[in-house]
């Protein structure tokens, strides 16, 4: 079993930044890393997708937030709707993918990108998502604010309040899995809209499995909602290379 240890501090005078602070820092600037690597050498502006990340970052954080919002305290949004302005809640991941995603499309529309290099820059984000996940997660496992189900187990953790599930380590060990995976899919060449596709299923798919091990049930929608999402691209591309396969009319 995992020991139970509060999470590292750097402390500069009166500056404190925690461990899980710092570390979502650098998973944003993982991300960021990846996004303008992948991108520019795609052969797109450097300048657009700077602006391009910073349209996801907003929307992501505005996403996780208003879900979480939602989600933790209902009753309180519908007496009170601006508190969703004026009260922090805390961040809800699957909300600041949803967002992130729309901020994306909506800056594609607006930029006028078609439809073929929009998908290749969804397929680049959708790659960059496990490593900066990776690097969060590890902020949410030192922060331990994912406490589950109460275990034994050899992966649960020694709380002050006794052995339970601590579900920020189980997402961090499955994100360097994932990243692995990633990482090996892309020495080969692949289709563009399967980095999201994958990602859509494998980490929906996970998240489904362990949202039953959260202290509070029923917390499966969006999880599934990836995975529905990953199943569609994936099906997609299949048509599209079935379809390219078959021969012309008049061709045996």
């Amino acid at each position: 079993m995992i020991p139970y240890f509060e999470q590292p501090r750097l402390d500069f005078g009166p500056l404190h930044f925690s461990a899980f602070s710092v570390l979502w820092i650098g998973a944003i600037l993982v991300a960021r890393f990846i996004i303008m690597h992948r991108a520019t050498r795609a052969g797109f502006d450097p300048v657009q997708i700077s602006q391009l990340f910073v349209c996801l970052l907003v929307g992501g954080l505005a996403g996780a937030h208003l879900l979480q919002s939602v989600v933790s305290d209902p009753s309180g949004i519908l007496a009170e709707p601006a508190s969703i302005f004026t009260r922090y809640r805390g961040m809800a991941s699957f909300g600041g993918l949803g967002g992130g995603l729309a901020a994306g499309i909506l800056w594609a529309r607006f930029r006028r990108i078609t439809p073929g290099k929009a998908l290749l820059l969804l397929d680049v984000v959708a790659y960059s998502l496990p490593f900066g996940w990776l690097v969060g997660r590890l902020g949410c496992a030192l922060a331990h604010d994912h406490r589950g189900l109460s275990s034994n187990s050899w992966i649960g953790v020694r709380f002050p309040e006794g052995p339970r599930y601590d579900l920020g380590v189980i997402e961090f060990l499955y994100l360097i899995v994932l990243s692995t995976v990633f990482y090996l899919i892309d020495r080969r060449p692949r289709r563009v809209g399967l980095y999201f596709g994958l990602f859509g299923v494998l980490y929906g798919g996970f998240r489904v499995w362990l949202d039953t091990l959260h202290a509070a049930p029923f917390r499966f929608i969006a999880g599934a909602a990836a995975v529905l999402a990953g199943l569609t691209m994936l099906s997609a591309l299949t048509v599209r290379a079935r379809t390219r396969s078959l021969p012309a009319p008049g061709q045996p």
